[in-house]
């Protein structure tokens, strides 16, 4: 029991320090918006299971001959394609089929791919990635940590105070950045983001 009223003064102290210094610090997030040309994948899906009633006697090799037929006319470069029979069979259909891939770093080539159609052929999905250097991450987070601290010292102004060191930093950005593509406006540019704390004095 002692020991217990003994501590509490300590504690009661040590929670109070801490409760200062947690008004003490300003915290932010600061981003830079930077370009990239990632390397672009599109599949396709080629299967009997996309033949319905349109074509019931074609059979397998024949839709895949005449989809890559399709893609010659539309000058798609047999060195950009690739197949999985693989994934294809992850999926688990009954029929037989196969997955088409097209890899490029232009949206051109990339919507010229997209754009053959062919009895059979359905897209299966688009991504892309791209790898960030050390020194390109460095030059990012130093921009962001920028931005961060104008939107601090603007805040802190704005009650009177000022802001002092930094206290913390944390940079959770990857170098390899992969996803799938929904919105073209994402395709050529993306944001760097770090979250930095500051001494407010």
């Amino acid at each position: 029991m002692k020991n217990l009223i003994t501590l509490l003064p300590i504690l009661l102290l040590t929670m109070t320090s801490m409760a200062q210094n947690t008004q003490n610090i300003i915290s932010v997030s600061g981003n830079h918006e930077y370009k990239v040309q990632p390397e672009l994948t599109a599949k396709m899906m080629i299967s009997l299971n996309n033949i319905y009633y349109d074509a019931p006697g074609m059979t397998f090799p024949e839709i895949k001959t005449s989809y890559m037929n399709n893609l010659s006319k539309a000058g798609i470069s047999k060195a950009k394609i690739s197949e999985d029979d693989l994934a294809y069979t992850i999926m688990g259909y009954e029929k037989e089929g196969t997955i088409i891939a097209f890899k490029t770093t232009s949206i051109e080539e990339l919507k010229t791919f997209l754009g053959v159609k062919s009895l059979g052929v359905s897209r299966s999905e688009t991504t892309m990635k791209f790898t960030l250097t050390d020194e390109e991450m460095a030059n990012y987070a130093k921009l962001a940590f920028e931005n961060a601290k104008s939107k601090a010292e603007a805040l802190a102004k704005k009650i009177g105070r000022t802001v002092g060191k930094v206290s913390t930093i944390s940079d959770n950005n990857s170098n390899k950045v992969s996803g799938s593509l929904y919105y073209t406006n994402e395709i050529n540019t993306r944001d760097y983001y770090i979250s930095v704390s500051f001494e407010l004095l």
